[in-house]
Parts: structure tokens; sequence; C-alpha cells
């Protein structure tokens, strides 16, 4: 049986995902505030209802793991991210890179797809693979990220639609892919300074990742 190659996928950035079917990913394991409805500003086609920036996070974001490390809880829509700036997109594309990163931390991507577009094709790739890896009833060990605070770059060549664009350096631990009774089914070594161009389209109460990729 294949197992999801997503992560390693991300980190080589070459190639998007493969993988195996089976059940539903984990569920959110502990109460969490619901988020209202989804702003009439958000994008047709966008990969969830968009959450409000005042709520912590949606209800369907899980809260533990098991790779989530002790006392860790999912990241927060920071406020940094209401100014629509390219300081404020800044903010969120590090934000956002968290919630890929709490994807991997619980084998769950609820949380990131919230915030991303049709037009991401990356990011629906990893989402998507990371939801295989917990329907054949796997999940990761390591794999985490390390997100440097992001810069500004011109939204040029990138033709998806965009306010802003932001460059982010992150960091990876090794990982693997494991089972219930630790057989490792993958794996990648470690990464450092991985290159990412991330642009976003504001929204009325947050931002949409229109775009990602390798740099």
């Amino acid at each position: 049986m294949r197992f999801v190659r997503s992560l390693a996928a991300f980190v080589l950035a070459i190639a998007l995902l493969a993988g195996c079917s089976g059940g539903s990913a984990a569920p959110n394991l502990s109460p969490a505030r619901s988020a209202p409805a989804s702003s009439p500003a958000a994008e047709p086609g966008s990969a969830s209802a968009s959450p409000s920036a005042s709520a912590a996070y949606p209800a369907d974001v899980p809260l533990t793991g098991h790779n989530v490390k002790p006392g860790e809880k999912p990241p927060v829509y920071p406020a940094a991210a209401n100014a629509r700036t390219q300081k404020g997109a800044n903010a969120f594309a590090e934000f956002f890179m968290r919630t890929l990163d709490w994807a991997y931390a619980t084998t769950n991507p609820s949380y990131m797809k919230h915030y991303y577009g049709p037009t991401c094709g990356q990011c629906s790739g990893l989402a998507e693979g990371i939801g295989k890896t917990a329907a054949s009833k796997h999940w990761y060990e390591g794999g985490r990220l390390t997100i440097h605070q992001p810069t500004s770059i011109a939204i040029a060549p990138v033709t998806a639609p965009a306010d802003f664009c932001s460059m982010i350096l992150v960091d990876v631990s090794a990982t693997s892919v494991v089972d219930h009774t630790g057989k490792v089914f993958n794996g990648a070594g470690a990464a450092a300074a991985l290159r990412f161009k991330l642009c976003t389209k504001a929204r009325d109460s947050d931002w949409l990742t229109t775009y990602l990729a390798r740099q």
C-alpha cells in the first residue's frame, strides 16, 4: 500500500501527492468556540467557509494529535493580520504556514482549509495528502515547521488574484509516516531555509491564500 508523500513533496517542492484511501481524519477531541458564518465577501469556491478573526479558531480545528507537543495549542489568528497592508499580509502569511504546521502536528488539514482558495493548487494538494494519510490510519512523527518572519516580495509574475505577496523561510524537521504499531512507512530528512512565496487576497474579516510555491 502506498503511503501519502505530501510532506516529502512539500520539503522537496517537486510534486504534490500520492496516497491510499480509507477512513476519515480524526475529529476535534475537545470543545472550541464555533466560528460564525462566512463573510459574504468570501471568494466562491474557497476551500471552506471563512472563520471570523475574532474567534480563537473554528470548531472543526483539532486541538490534539499524535504529533502535538506537550501543552501545545493551535495557532491563533494574529491581530496584526487585521491591517489590509503588506505588513498585515505578512502576518497572515506566517499564520497560514502555522496552520499547515498544525496540519502535520494533528494529521488533519481542517484549519488550513479555512484560509486558501481554489487557485492555490499547492495548498489543496498538501491538504489532500494529509487527509489521505489520516484516512490510511497513519500519522506523522516530526515534520514540524519552524517559520521565520516573512518579508515583502512583488506579486509578479504570479497571475493568481492577489493584493500582496510574502516570502517565507521555513525549516522542516525530519519526519516519518507511521501507524499505531510504530511501523515506519516512509520519511524525509530535515531541511533548512526553504523559501516559499505566498500570495494573499483580502476578504472582509481576514485573508485568503491564493498562491503558494517553492522559490
